[in-house]
């Protein structure tokens, strides 16, 4: 007998589990198990991460900063088992906007749904700014402010198109882009780490990963550790991206919670393999490669391996790149299309807009690209104070969502899973205390620091937006109904109309 899952089955129950929750179908349910893992992995993007902020280490602590992916690694898991929790039994586009509306209250969910639209608008631009930055003088030598605008422009431009056709094709793009990514980047790691080890003339070596102290001297206090421990915490971002696209997601109950956890420890994995291969391969010295112009991982690879084998790098990182593109301007639209669609945003009825053709919220998606792109146009320092409040808000969506965990489950309202589904049972209080301590600390990380001031006042301005719009328009509107969340049926109906079907099933 057959224990393959009968998707047809599944599907008409996830159709039927949406309607529970007081909404009609209206995107195109198509992205399976790998999909969603794909999502999740391209958010976090490791290539671009460590492409871009590999120095910080060497700058702050120095080599031996690389062991604080450890911890960093394993407070995340914290928040990503009680995201996986709640995402087993509110698989509702809008993730942490509608869980939290749901458990706590619509009030507290508009100033999570708010923070993580920050996020992924935010997340989708930054992405937009670094792309252009690094390869436009691959088309250009020395390419001019409007030039570098033109290329993030043509790129931004190809991913609202994909996105706005289907997440089918948003997805399939996604996937080979993630597959290229995984294998290419374990290659050139095994590469670096060989020849490190047994032919390189000039490496580092293994002692680079116990160098303590910045290149050019310095102390090693306790806020050069907390900015050292920032390259894990900007690396392993956007995981929960999955949950965001639960209405395309088959079976997302049981597929979101796996991406998620799947997609955090193979990214700590592949992530901590690339950082120290590369560490111990620098070549003439750590001050040597922070001193040249040309990017650290490219100078090392290049160096070590030769031309030829950098420009094939490059195209990989291109790829891995426009694939977080990708997948951040979907799930930024997905974030603002659950906000439209409960009436919560400005231009609700335009942006809540599904065509039948596509199945996609074509004017949400818009939205996120042009946002995307009018960053871009923005003098160089603005965009980068705007981009950097991109982890301050997914660590705030992180603790608002946690403490709305830990609430709901001392008043005893979040519903049970169906079966097979992920659930931490009696754990999930301590660990989400757990987890939103260790949010604090990061989000105390993020903005203390002198150094991290700025990120932090335009985070600030960005929230006060939020509360001004709450407080002149939607708070009245939440109070009486005419906004919000779908109500449905409640949570416990909702699951227990559910739960018999699948047992049957």
């Amino acid at each position: 007998m057959s224990t393959e899952p009968d998707f047809e089955v599944i599907e008409s129950l996830d159709e039927k589990d949406l309607h529970l929750f007081g909404y009609t179908p209206k995107l195109r349910r198509a992205m399976g198990p790998l999909a969603s893992f794909a999502v999740a992995f391209s958010m976090i993007s490791v290539t671009n991460a460590i492409f871009f902020l590999f120095p910080g280490v060497f700058e702050t602590t120095g080599g031996i900063g690389i062991w604080l992916w450890f911890p960093v690694a394993a407070g995340l898991m914290l928040i990503v088992l009680v995201y996986s929790h709640l995402g087993s039994r509110i698989p509702v586009t809008g993730y942490a906007y509608q869980w939290n509306s749901r458990l706590v209250g619509p009030n507290y969910g508009w100033f999570t749904g708010w923070t993580a639209m920050l996020a992924f608008f935010s997340g989708t631009a930054s992405i937009g700014v670094s792309i252009a930055t690094v390869f436009a003088p691959e088309i250009w030598a020395e390419p001019s402010k409007s030039e570098i605008v033109l290329f993030a422009g043509v790129v931004i431009g190809v991913a609202m198109l994909l996105n706005i056709i289907s997440i089918k094709a948003t997805a399939f793009v996604n996937n080979i882009g993630v597959s290229l990514e995984v294998a290419a980047s374990l290659i050139a790691a095994a590469i670096v780490l060989v020849g490190a080890i047994f032919f390189f003339e000039h490496s580092e070596g293994f002692g680079v990963l116990t160098q303590k102290g910045p290149v050019g001297g310095g102390h090693v206090g306790l806020e050069a550790i907390g900015l050292a421990a920032l390259l894990p915490v900007y690396t392993l971002l956007g995981w929960e991206g999955a949950a965001d696209l639960a209405e395309e997601t088959k079976d997302p109950r049981r597929a979101t919670p796996k991406a998620m956890i799947r997609a955090n420890y193979t990214s700590v994995a592949a992530s901590l393999l690339l950082i120290v291969s590369f560490a111990i391969a620098i070549p003439h010295g750590v001050g040597a490669m922070l001193g040249q112009p040309q990017n650290p991982l490219l100078y090392i690879f290049e160096t070590q391996v030769g031309h030829a084998a950098a420009s094939v790098l490059k195209v990989v990182v291109f790829l891995a790149i426009f694939s977080c593109l990708l997948a951040n301007m979907a799930v930024g639209t997905r974030m603002c299309y659950s906000l439209s669609r409960d009436r919560m945003l400005p231009g609700s009825k335009l942006l809540a807009h599904v065509p039948q053709a596509t199945r996609t919220p074509v004017y949400s998606v818009a939205l996120v690209a042009i946002v995307a792109f009018g960053v871009n146009l923005l003098s160089e320092g603005i965009a980068l104070r705007v981009v950097a409040i991109v982890t301050i808000c997914y660590y705030g969506t992180y603790a608002l969502t946690v403490i709305a965990a830990i609430i709901a489950d001392r008043r005893g309202n979040i519903p049970d899973t169906v079966p097979g589904g992920f659930s931490l049972g009696r754990w999930l209080r301590p660990v989400a205390i757990a987890a939103l301590l260790w949010a604090i600390v990061i989000l105390v990380d993020l903005t203390v620091p002198s150094s991290n001031n700025v990120a932090a006042e335009y985070t600030a301005g960005a929230e006060v937006l939020g509360v001004a719009w709450w407080l002149f328009y939607l708070r009245p509107r939440l109070k009486d109904g005419r906004v919000g969340v779908a109500r449905g049926e409640t949570l416990k109906q909702a699951e227990m109309a559910r739960v018999p079907e699948l047992a049957e099933d």
